[in-house]
Formats: C-alpha cells, structure tokens, sequence
C-alpha cells in the first residue's frame, strides 16, 4: 500500500511539473502596436514631404514639432504631407496597426519634397521611407 501511494505522489508530481513547464511562450497572436515611418534624405533643411502608406493601419499620429496633413483616397490608403524641421533619419509618422510582426506589408513611397525655407521642390528618387518597429 505504501508503495501505490508513493507511486501516484510521484505520478501527481510530475504532472504538476510538466503542466508548470507547458508553453507560455509570449504573446500568440498578433500583437498591435507602433510603428516608425522614417525618412532618409540627402539634405538637412527639408521641410515637407509628401507620401503614401499602403497596407492596415489603425491610426496615425505625428512627433511634437511636424504637423500632419492627410487623406485616405482608397482602402488601406493614406497620403500624407508632414511639414516642419525634417533631416535625414526624422521620424516622419508613428503607425498604429494591429500586428507589428506584419511591417513588412506595410509600403511606402515619396511623392514629393520641398525645401523648408525656399519651398524649392526637390527629387523625390532622392529620399527613401523605412518602416520601423
């Protein structure tokens, strides 16, 4: 008898174990959140660019100091015009999207660039977009 019991503590135990051990592995779905549109340029005093965004985003938002013009002339669609003291490497827009795993669906493309105080409109081909997490 003291060993059937000895037996099934033991069984008892390693169940216990085994199900502590079982696969909390993070979050397993989607997880929403932020991401960064940063722009690349070859100047240091542009002071508007003008985009596209295409693919799901929630919402958007822009840093203290840029302010934000927007359209959303299709589905899963935003142009955007983001004004202000922009250079190499600003964060242009914060994405808010549903999955942050997914930023690589997301695609960018600039439209057009002005100088901040000439207005002097600048090669587009010159500047690039990332998304970032």
């Amino acid at each position: 008898m003291n060993s059937i019991l000895m037996r099934g503590t033991a069984l008892v135990a390693l169940l216990v174990g085994v199900a502590a051990c079982g696969g909390d592995d993070g979050p397993s779905g989607p997880v929403a959140g932020p991401l960064r549109v940063v722009v690349t340029s070859p100047n240091t005093d542009d002071g508007a660019v003008m985009f596209q965004v295409t693919g799901v985003v929630d919402s958007v938002v822009v840093p203290a100091g840029l302010t934000l013009y927007q359209s959303v002339p299709g589905p899963n669609v935003i142009r955007a015009i983001v004004t202000g003291n922009i250079s190499s490497g600003s964060n242009l827009l914060t994405l808010y999207v549903a999955d942050v795993s997914k930023a690589s669906s997301i695609a960018t493309q600039v439209l057009q660039v002005a100088a901040r105080v000439t207005y002097a409109q600048r090669p587009a081909g010159a500047y690039s977009l990332t998304v970032q997490k």
